[in-house]
C-alpha cells in the first residue's frame, strides 16, 4: 500500500498522524512542508516577540514525535499539484510522489493590500516563525512604524512595536477594531488603551501606498495624501485559504476547501482539515472557515481518523475566542455579533475597567463578550450550547444575576 501523505504541518496535520495511529493503522505517512522547521504553535508567535515565552516554547511537538510516529517529515518541500486520478502530487525538484491517501491541511496565507506586494524590506506580515525574526532585525533599527489591519493579527504587530519601543501608527479601514466582535462601546476601550500607550490610531482611513528608498520602505502615504516616514509596513488585513492545490485539480473550493462533515473533499481519497477547510453545510452551502486553534485540531482528529478507515464526523462547537488586547483580557462565546436585529443585551460596565455583554435570541442565551474581568467565561459556554434559557438557570448561577442587572 502507497503512504498516506500529509501536506503541510500545523496543528491539524499533528492531530490527523495522532489519530491515525491510534486506531492501531501503521500504514506509512509521509509530511510535506513548505515551512523549514516542524511544527510550531503559531499563536506563540506574538508571545515570543514580547518576551513572554523564549523561542523554544514554541515548538508544539518533542522532536521524537515524528520519528515515534513513523512520520518521514521532509521540511522546505512544496507540493505543486495533485494528479487525483493517479493518486500522486508533483514535488518540486522531485518528481511525482504517489499516495494512497492525502491531506491537505495547507491553511492560510496573509492577504496582501496592493502596496504590500513590493520587494521591499521592511513590509511585513505576521503569520510564521520566520517572521518573527524578520520584524525584530526590523524594529531593532526603526524609528517609525505603520501597521493596516483591524483584527487581532494587527494589534498584535502594534504591540509588538511598542515594545520594542518603536512608535507605531494604526491604521483602520473599518469604524473600529475587532468589529465582527465588538460593539462600538467595547471597542473604545481598546481604542483608549492603544491611545493611551501612544499608538497613532486612524479609524475610517487607508493606506494608497508605501514608497521606499534604496529596496527600503521610506513612507506611508494615507488615501488623503498624508506622508507618514516609517521604516516598517505591516500589512494584517486578513488571510487567504489555500485552496489552489484542490482546486485546480478539479476539487470543489468556496473560500477554502469544501469538505463534508468526515473532512473528504470531492476527490477521491483527498481530506483536507484546519484553517484551509470549509464543512459543507445544509444545502449544499460551505459553511464559514472557522480559524480557530482547537477547530484546526478537531478537524485533523476527524481526517486522520477517517483516513485510516474510521466513520467519525465533526461537530461544530460553540464560537470561543480568547485574547487579550494590551492588557486587557478578552473572551467571545457564541454569537456575539454586534448590532443584529432581534436580539437582546444586557452589558454590564466596569467603567474603564471593561464589560460583560450577554446575548439572547428569543429568550435563549446565544452569545456572551467579555472584556477586561473574563473569569466567568468557562460558566458561559454550557448554557450558550445548550440554548438554555436564563430562566431555567438556577438563581444563584452567575449568569442568571448578570442577565436580571441593566446598564448604569
Amino acid at each position: 500500500m502507497e503512504p498516506y501523505l500529509i501536506v503541510g504541518n500545523g496543528v491539524a496535520a499533528v492531530n490527523a498522524v495522532e489519530a491515525i495511529r491510534a486506531r492501531g493503522d501503521r500504514t506509512p505517512i509521509i509530511m510535506c512542508t513548505d515551512q523549514e522547521c516542524t511544527f510550531y504553535s503559531r499563536p506563540c508567535l506574538y508571545y515570543i516577540m514580547l518576551g513572554r515565552i523564549e523561542w523554544e516554547d514554541a515548538w508544539g511537538r518533542p522532536d521524537s514525535f515524528y520519528a515515534e510516529h513513523g512520520v518521514d517529515v521532509r521540511c522546505s518541500t512544496r507540493v505543486s499539484r495533485i494528479d487525483p486520478a493517479a493518486h500522486a502530487v508533483e514535488v518540486e525538484g522531485q518528481g511525482a510522489l504517489l499516495y494512497s491517501r492525502l491531506l491537505l491541511a495547507v491553511g492560510t496565507r496573509g492577504r496582501l493590500l496592493p502596496w504590500a506586494a513590493q520587494a521591499l524590506r521592511g513590509i511585513v506580515t505576521l503569520n510564521m516563525l520566520l517572521d518573527v525574526r524578520t520584524i525584530a532585525d526590523l524594529l531593532a533599527a526603526a524609528r517609525y512604524a505603520v501597521v493596516a489591519g483591524g483584527g487581532l493579527t494587527s494589534i498584535e504587530l502594534v504591540e509588538v512595536c511598542r515594545h520594542w519601543g518603536v512608535p507605531a501608527t494604526f491604521v483602520i479601514r473599518g469604524e473600529r477594531f475587532l468589529e465582527k466582535q465588538l460593539t462600538n462601546d467595547e471597542a473604545e476601550l481598546v481604542h483608549a488603551r492603544l491611545r493611551g500607550i501612544g499608538v497613532d490610531l486612524r479609524l475610517r482611513e487607508e493606506i494608497a501606498e508605501v514608497r521606499g528608498r534604496d529596496g527600503r520602505v521610506a513612507q506611508a502615504v494615507m488615501a488623503t495624501g498624508e506622508e507618514i516616514p516609517c521604516e516598517v509596513a505591516g500589512c494584517t488585513v486578513g488571510v487567504v485559504a489555500n485552496r489552489e492545490l484542490c482546486g485546480v485539480a478539479g476539487g470543489e473550493t468556496a473560500q477554502g476547501i469544501v469538505v463534508d462533515d468526515g473532512m473528504r473533499t470531492s476527490l477521491p481519497d483527498v481530506f483536507a482539515a484546519g484553517d484551509v477547510a470549509q464543512v459543507q453545510g445544509p444545502g449544499d452551502r460551505a459553511a464559514p472557515a472557522e480559524m480557530l486553534w482547537y477547530v484546526a485540531a478537531d478537524m485533523g482528529r476527524v481526517a486522520g481518523a477517517n483516513m485510516a478507515g474510521g466513520e467519525e464526523s465533526y461537530r461544530r462547537r460553540v464560537f470561543l475566542n480568547v485574547s487579550e488586547f494590551c492588557g486587557l483580557d478578552f473572551c467571545g462565546v457564541g454569537d456575539i455579533v454586534p448590532d443584529q436585529p432581534e436580539v437582546e443585551e444586557t452589558v454590564i460596565r466596569e467603567g474603564s475597567k471593561g464589560s460583560i455583554r450577554l446575548v439572547c435570541r428569543g429568550g435563549v442565551l446565544v452569545g456572551a463578550c467579555f472584556l477586561g474581568d473574563i473569569r466567568l467565561a468557562d460558566l458561559a459556554r454550557g448554557p450558550i450550547e445548550a440554548g438554555a434559557r436564563p430562566r431555567d438557570l438556577g438563581s444563584d448561577h452567575p449568569l442568571r444575576q448578570l442577565l436580571e442587572r441593566r446598564s448604569p
